[in-house]
């Protein structure tokens, strides 16, 4: 690859940012893209492929994705089950809390789920999604529940799509999400939720600490 294409692909790719971040994925077209990197817009096609190739660059290069770091899992091995609960509490609120601040992150989910629907594929967005289904997956087996995918399924898209009414300054029952104080509400209901999902728990299974247990360095999330 020569130096002149490596420096035109760069710019390409940061023209695309920058209309990411003046205005969303909707600003990002083959013409402005073309315009504002002073390229002629047959390049994008020879060097990427096309507009969704250049977006695919984009995302290896600025990584627009926010991630909490993961549950220790080996931290929980032993622990009680409100321990426990409070693990997955406290990951959620952070997952989210960097999403809320992040407005170039809240884009590539938009561009992601519209992406979706048309049948293309995020290889970044998948990524993520894989890392916390693994995630979600070893915790399930530490309380014996088969349904921490579909838990985990709903209380995510839930908040993602709080947190987009946030960016827009929506209300919802009530709850004016553009404000902290409405955002307060919200983690106060989460943590309700996994209260309740706690005692549940203890319920179900007649015991309130988890088993020790020893994971490997390969069981561990990413």
């Amino acid at each position: 690859m020569t130096r002149d294409r490596v420096r035109t692909e760069q710019r390409l790719i940061d023209a695309v940012h920058e209309l990411v971040i003046e205005g969303g994925f909707e600003q990002v077209r083959i013409n402005r893209v073309s315009q504002r990197a002073r390229v002629n817009k047959i390049l994008i096609y020879r060097y990427f492929g096309g507009l969704d190739g250049l977006i695919n660059a984009y995302y290896q290069k600025y990584q627009p994705v926010v991630t909490a770091p993961p549950i220790d899992l080996e931290k929980l091995s032993g622990a009680t089950l409100d321990e426990f609960f409070q693990a997955c509490s406290n990951f959620i609120l952070a997952e989210f809390r960097l999403l809320r601040t992040n407005p170039q992150a809240q884009e590539f989910l938009r561009n992601d789920l519209i992406n979706n629907q048309n049948g293309a594929t995020n290889l970044v967005a998948f990524q993520k999604e894989e890392q916390i289904r693994v995630m979600i997956e070893k915790l399930g087996e530490l309380i014996q529940s088969k349904y921490g995918r579909s838990f985990a399924a709903i209380i995510i898209s839930g908040m993602t799509m709080l947190t987009f009414m946030a960016h827009d300054k929506r209300t919802v029952m009530g709850i004016d999400m553009g404000t902290d104080a409405g955002w307060n509400e919200i983690e106060a209901a989460i943590e309700r939720i996994f209260y309740g999902v706690s005692l549940a728990t203890k319920e179900r299974l007649g015991h309130d600490v988890l088993p020790v247990v020893t994971l490997s360095d390969s069981e561990q999330p990413a």
